[in-house]
């Protein structure tokens, strides 16, 4: 839970922003569905887990936004 702000907005602002459009976004949270996880791509978000995090998963989605193959 982040004050006074929620993760739609954040990864809005950070995908609106000229500045920081191509910034990489991986949602992380105990408190979203698939539809909400859906949702948060919709605003911007490249990849979203849920809690606990699977690390595996987590390492393939950054190699992958990373371009690193």
């Amino acid at each position: 839970m982040m004050p006074d702000i929620n993760g739609y907005e954040v990864c809005q602002k950070i995908k609106c922003n000229p500045l920081t459009k191509d910034t990489k976004v991986i949602v992380l949270s105990a408190y979203l569905d698939e539809n909400a996880f859906k949702q948060m791509k919709d605003y911007g978000a490249d990849a979203c887990f849920s809690k606990p995090l699977p690390l595996g998963q987590l390492k393939t989605e950054v190699v992958k936004l990373l371009g690193l193959s």
